[in-house]
């Protein structure tokens, strides 16, 4: 399926069973995100792997894919362009992003909205790109 789709198809289709995939994680158990900075936090080299990863899937959404046509489109390439900037961040500034993206609640009050949010997102993204 994902060699007969555009472009913007394609990223859609992926970014969105991503969404999908994370959204319903934090839906089952948000309390597992909770550990993950810290996890971050006392590993350097997770960390580094982490931005290096992060910081080459942005800049492949970004290099291929830069459009700015549909909501769809724009929406894969806010994707691609906030990994990228996330990976520098994790790269160049490790310590402080992490303690700033620490701040963040990680509660039932506050995940359960972004977990759905996030599925729901996931969807549309799905749909747009078989629809």
């Amino acid at each position: 399926m994902p060699e007969t789709l555009a472009t913007t198809q394609t990223f859609a289709l992926f970014i969105g069973l991503y969404m999908l995939a994370g959204g319903t994680g934090i839906l089952v158990d948000h309390k597992t995100y909770a550990g993950v900075i810290e996890e971050f936090r006392s590993s350097i080299a997770v960390t580094y792997l982490a931005g290096v990863v992060v910081f080459g899937v942005g800049a492949v959404i970004v290099a291929i894919h830069n459009l700015w046509t549909s909501p769809v489109a724009i929406l894969v390439s806010l994707v691609g362009w906030a990994a990228l900037v996330e990976g520098m961040l994790l790269l160049a500034f490790r310590r402080p992003f992490l303690d700033l993206v620490s701040r963040f609640p990680v509660s039932a009050k506050t995940m359960y909205p972004f977990g759905i949010l996030t599925v729901a997102v996931g969807v549309w993204l799905v749909y747009s790109a078989v629809a």
